[in-house]
């Protein structure tokens, strides 16, 4: 693992160990998840990724590889319309951090996709209990169609030789922590409305 990774990981470890217990996402490892949850799971996420989606998108094309970015909201919208919600109605977290300059949309991408990750580990449970898979239901947890493997080893070759410079990599750090930070209390005010 290069250092950048491994500043990475260690500065969001903490936050990111908080987030595994969010109230509206612990359905998602549940054998016993219901339909309601995985709905209510799924507009948490969307509500997340949508905004910094939107940020991302709205860079230099230069910045970005071909294919990189939004097919997993695609696949996300997807689900939820199978779900019967219209993803254009729902809210979305605000106080994200600004996604300008490299290490900032590098760190974001790391997030983003590091969470294609846990979403392919949660897509079994789903799949037994619901029924939902890769082509219906589940597609944004299985990244249907996507090749994640090969999109997190070209993210992590960037991510070492375009922040190798310590202050980089520090503003990375800072990003993505803040990222989290801001998924937290995204999930935290939804969990509010919903008690």
């Amino acid at each position: 693992m290069g250092p950048v990774r491994q500043a990475l990981r260690e500065a969001t470890r903490d936050i990111h160990e908080r987030l595994d217990r969010a109230a509206v996402l612990r359905p998602l490892t549940s054998p016993s998840i219901t339909v309601e949850e995985y709905r209510d799971a799924l507009i948490a996420l969307h509500g997340f990724n949508a905004p910094i989606e939107r940020a991302l998108g709205e860079r230099a094309l230069g910045e970005r590889a071909p294919g990189e970015g939004a097919e997993r909201l695609d696949l996300l919208r997807a689900d939820l319309a199978d779900l019967g919600v219209d993803a254009d109605t729902l809210p979305v977290a605000g106080a994200l951090p600004a996604l300008d300059g490299v290490p900032a949309r590098l760190a974001a991408r790391y997030v983003l996709d590091g969470s294609a990750h846990g979403g392919r580990a949660m897509l079994p449970n789903v799949t037994r209990a619901l029924g939902f898979d890769a082509t219906r239901g589940a597609r944004f947890l299985a990244s249907a169609g996507i090749d994640m493997t090969g999109r997190w080893k070209a993210l992590l070759a960037r991510l070492e030789s375009d922040l190798e410079a310590p202050e980089s990599a520090q503003a990375a750090c800072a990003t993505a922590v803040a990222l989290f930070a801001a998924l937290e209390v995204w999930l935290d005010g939804l969990a509010a409305k919903a008690a």
